[in-house]
């Protein structure tokens, strides 16, 4: 036994032999820790540095008491428990070796992190515990040449990522640890950085996905301008008397062509969630009912098809036709996937999301939802290729067989309508998506029907246009015009407003584009609600400003036109917003 502990022993109990039972485990313990050489114990107090300065001062000076001549039982006791509670104080696994090879330490952290067996612990080999560390790896070799690296260089610093068999990610740190300017050992830091890799990677995929958003939504703005112009033209074209039969059927092709074109920007639209929805209580289990023929259509004889409704279904707050165009598409996604046949199952159900994920990976929150599903039995998908299936243009068909809007349109629709989407897939094993819609109050309305083909489009009321596109402009003001409309025709909202203030001047509906320069159509149409209350407004844009439907101004005074339009989709529109309640 040391010296200096048979002192303290005599002097509390008389003799060691007297200590009391119940107090013997301590003193074996304080004797192993005066069994450490001096370097080990520096080593020890050097390797707190890469864990807390705090715990480094308070180790120093419990180690100053320890080897003090006047040392009490209690202070003993106090100066080992601050050795153990410096090292279990951190949050990662800390592994101190000596130079010799030796293990002097290595907490819990670090044991659980790596599952380190009794034996090992109890041995202190390092060698079988590198042994059974390096089992954990997939390149257990990269991470042994960086340990002989260290070891040849027992200076320098290192730091590498790790990655374990069954999917950890951990940082590991090691720094040499000196006494009086000599090396005597090194500390392992072991950090489980899993959860924040994933959490970096999906922030990466959002803002990716954003970019392309924007990109998309703007693209999109920018083109059906365009083919508003196409259609408006067009349409005067197609008809005409002095048309010989040829030039009517080039016409009428070119009016075919831009239908299909206002197709994909419908569908970029969908991509960024800049297109209007049009949001009611919905039974998803009447809407399959209503979908399910033109499924069966669309999909073939060699596909099977199960529909599983879920009894006593919760209604959800969705625009109806948006949902139908999710089905359809994941539906024909699935198709092609299966090309020599196979099982697509469609699935609703009610499901109580009471526990969320910690991994931060989920956009589901605790609460009461509705699931769609659409799982199929096809080809399957490999990570890389699940990672991309969002973007834009990304497909994985052959050329000239898919646009790649398909998925990103799914994907626009469901986050804008505020539910959640998860998809899981592996190569050979098929592909299925789950949809969380929010759970809503309320009950389906009967079935409402936008059909107004009967509406009369002619009238003789003053309405003030607003579009910065000249050649927009010209053509929805030459459409409302050949209806007979009075047109007061502004570039920009500084236009409208000037002519908007003149004297006795009369304005039955304002006409205008959602995105300007300068004054947005929002802010011209709070502008002139303040000075004309219960003006009525159709607002047109080739993507909705966020704001029209976040803050609700869409009313009975206030409607909505999606570009590309033609001349009979914004007469009928005008006529409606001027007659409704």
């Amino acid at each position: 036994m040391h010296k200096l502990l048979a002192r303290q022993l005599r002097r509390c109990f008389g003799s060691p032999e007297a200590v009391p039972v119940e107090l013997r485990p301590f003193v074996a313990a304080v004797e192993e820790a005066y069994r450490q050489s001096d370097n080990d114990r520096a080593l020890l107090e050097h390797s707190m540095e890469t864990v807390s300065e705090e715990m480094v001062d308070r180790f120093r000076r419990a180690g100053e008491d320890l080897l003090a001549s006047q040392r009490t039982e209690e202070q003993l006791s106090r100066a080992l428990s601050v050795l153990a509670a410096t090292l279990e104080s951190t949050a990662d696994g800390i592994l101190v070796v000596a130079e010799s090879g030796r293990m002097v330490r290595m907490n819990q952290k670090f044991i659980d992190l790596f599952g380190i067996p009794e034996h090992i612990q109890a041995s202190r080999d390092n060698q079988q515990a590198l042994e059974f560390v390096v089992g954990h790896l997939q390149d257990p070799e990269q991470f042994l040449l960086k340990v002989k690296e260290l070891y040849d260089s027992p200076e320098a610093d290192s730091f590498d990522v790790l990655h374990f068999r069954d999917g950890r990610i951990v940082e590991r740190y090691s720094l040499p640890q000196r006494v009086a300017g000599k090396t005597v050992g090194r500390v392992w830091s072991f950090r489980d950085v899993t959860e924040r890799r994933q959490l970096e990677g999906l922030l990466r995929q959002s803002q990716k996905m954003e970019s392309v958003g924007q990109l998309a939504g703007g693209v999109a703005h920018d083109f059906n301008n365009l083919l508003t112009v196409i259609n408006g033209r067009v349409e005067f074209l197609v008809g005409a008397p002095n048309l010989v039969r040829e030039q009517d059927e080039d016409l009428r092709e070119i009016q075919k062509a831009a239908e299909r074109a206002g197709g994909l920007t419908r569908q970029l639209l969908a991509f960024s969630r800049k297109q209007l929805l049009q949001p009611r209580v919905l039974d998803l289990n009447r809407m399959l009912d209503e979908v399910e023929p033109m499924l069966r259509r669309l999909i073939g004889e060699d596909i099977q098809i199960v529909l599983v409704r879920g009894e006593t279904l919760g209604p959800v707050m969705a625009d109806p036709g948006q949902v139908q165009q999710v089905l359809l598409n994941l539906a024909l996604n699935a198709r092609d996937a299966m090309p020599s046949g196979g099982l697509l199952t469609i699935r609703t159900a009610n499901e109580s999301v009471s526990r969320v994920p910690k991994t931060g990976a989920s956009e589901v929150v605790a609460g009461s939802y509705v699931l769609l599903e659409v799982t199929d039995t096809g080809c399957g998908m490999d990570e890389a290729t699940k990672s991309r299936i969002f973007e834009p243009f990304f497909t994985t068909k052959g050329l000239g067989k898919g646009t790649g809007l398909g998925l990103s349109t799914v994907y626009g629709i469901v986050r804008q309508s505020g539910a959640a989407m998860s998809v899981r897939s592996a190569p050979e094993r098929g592909t299925g998506f789950r949809i969380l819609f929010p759970l809503t109050d309320g009950v389906e309305p009967e079935q409402l029907r936008q059909d107004d083909l009967g509406i009369d489009d002619l009238g003789s009321e003053t309405i003030l246009l607003v579009e910065d596109e000249d050649s927009v402009r010209d053509l929805a003001q030459r459409i409302l015009q050949s209806r007979g409309y009075k047109v007061l025709a502004a570039q920009h909202g500084g236009d409208a407003l000037q002519i908007a203030s003149i004297a006795d001047q009369r304005i039955d509906l304002v006409v205008t584009d959602v995105v300007m320069p300068g004054m947005n159509g929002r802010e011209l149409v709070e502008t002139l609600i303040a000075s004309t209350p219960g003006i009525r407004v159709l607002y047109m844009s080739g993507y909705t400003d966020d704001d029209i439907v976040r803050r609700g101004l869409l009313t009975s005074n206030v409607s909505f036109l999606q570009k590309p339009f033609t001349g009979k989709s914004l007469g009928r529109r005008v006529r409606s917003v001027l007659d409704a309640d």
